[in-house]
């Protein structure tokens, strides 16, 4: 899979992965406003890596119809999601 243009979600992508989860979705141009490109992570987010990067949002979702929280970086319009 490409890296994210995002140094910082990169960083938070590759936490999650050491941690154990696993990519279920991963899409670019996910036609979502100026999303350039979603991935989804199997379960919820199993470390805070987010808090040690700056310019990232966290936003805690928490419907079933998409998913439990996400990571955004708005300067790359990419975003992880995990599920529930």
């Amino acid at each position: 899979m490409k890296p994210l243009d995002s140094p910082a979600l990169q960083a938070v992508l590759m936490a999650e992965l050491d941690a154990g989860a696993k990519i279920v979705e991963g899409t670019s141009s996910p036609n979502w406003g100026k999303m350039k490109r979603l991935i989804i992570l199997d379960a919820p987010f199993r470390t805070s890596a987010w808090k040690e990067h700056g310019g990232l949002t966290f936003r805690d979702i928490n419907d079933p119809h998409y998913w439990r929280a996400e990571v955004e970086d708005t300067a790359t319009h990419e975003l992880l999601a995990c599920r529930f």
